[in-house]
């Protein structure tokens, strides 16, 4: 059964805003714990003859930071800007909700440039015929995670974001 596309633009800020916290940032935290994991182990027991593990591991984990730190203050400093405009607009809540979002743009692009470094490295997360099925996992879930994050990023800025700058 297909997904019924949902129509950002008729929906209120804090539906979007509510949406992005329940589908990608509890997907997020679900999933970094678990590819932490398993990026350690597929590092532990084949790192030896796959080199590249090494920065694999190494990636994942600032890309993990980085995801945390946007989650933190999205959910401390602009999700509830946004949702309190939507309720009272305002230009200073405007202002305030760009500013913060602006401080997040060098983490943002970071992170897409590791997630393209980490598909190059992995081959488009191919794992290697000597792989192992945690090998698999970790790989299928980088990929999965990728597809998240720019997902998530593209509701944000093109759309969120977009509506909001459209405003003020």
């Amino acid at each position: 059964m297909m997904e019924k596309k949902t129509d950002w633009n008729n929906r209120s800020f804090t539906y979007m805003v509510n949406h992005i916290v329940e589908k990608h940032h509890k997907y997020f935290k679900k999933e970094m714990t678990q590819l932490s994991m398993l990026t350690t182990t597929i590092l532990k027991v084949h790192g030896q003859d796959h080199k590249e593990l090494l920065k694999v591991h190494r990636i994942f984990h600032i890309i993990q930071i980085n995801l945390v730190q946007h989650m933190i203050k999205q959910e401390t400093n602009i999700f509830p800007v946004i949702k309190y405009y939507d309720r009272r607009p305002s230009k200073e809540l405007l202002d305030e909700i760009f500013y913060s979002i602006d401080e997040l743009e060098a983490i943002e692009e970071e992170t897409k440039s590791m997630l393209k470094e980490l598909r190059e490295i992995t081959n488009g997360y191919k794992a290697p015929e000597d792989g192992c099925p945690t090998y698999d996992k970790a790989y299928k879930k980088l990929k999965d995670l990728e597809a998240n994050i720019l997902d998530h990023n593209h509701l944000e800025r093109d759309i969120l974001f977009s509506r909001l700058k459209n405003k003020g």
